[in-house]
């Protein structure tokens, strides 16, 4: 599921194969740079208008830690992130961007197949390629 939703993300944000990864309330929530979208509609809805500003991104997902609870229908995962991404800027410029981050998920299982309950990431550092993250951080949304 992990790695559809980063082929997802990664091959136009296509916002119903995204969607069909989360449970029907499932929550997509991304700190710092990213939003937050609940449902299947807002989802699609939040993935159109990301793709705007972000038309480009290969997203890496490392370090993965899933722990399946007992009763075998719910589970948490945690992983890193390491993306390299387009970034269209105010000036209307493509830039190249760095995101670093961290996720922590829960999953729920529908009719035997694991599905996003809450999708949660955290954009630590976001930064343009060339000057790197600690001499050119975006400002995190405000929460």
């Amino acid at each position: 599921m992990l790695l559809q939703y980063e082929w997802y993300l990664d091959h136009g944000y296509d916002g119903e194969g995204i969607a069909s990864l989360f449970t029907e309330d499932g929550l997509w929530e991304i700190e710092g740079v990213g939003g937050v979208a609940q449902g299947h509609d807002a989802i699609v809805n939040h993935a159109a208008n990301l793709v705007k500003s972000l038309p480009w991104g290969q997203h890496n997902m490392l370090a993965p830690m899933i722990t399946v609870e007992p009763d075998g229908m719910t589970a948490t995962g945690t992983f890193c992130l390491i993306c390299t991404l387009t970034l269209i800027e105010e000036s209307g410029e493509e830039a190249a961007y760095i995101e670093i981050g961290k996720y922590r998920n829960t999953y729920v299982k529908v009719d035997g197949e694991w599905k996003f309950q809450h999708l949660y990431g955290n954009m630590e550092k976001v930064g343009r390629w060339e000057l790197g993250w600690v001499a050119d951080s975006l400002v995190k949304e405000e929460w």
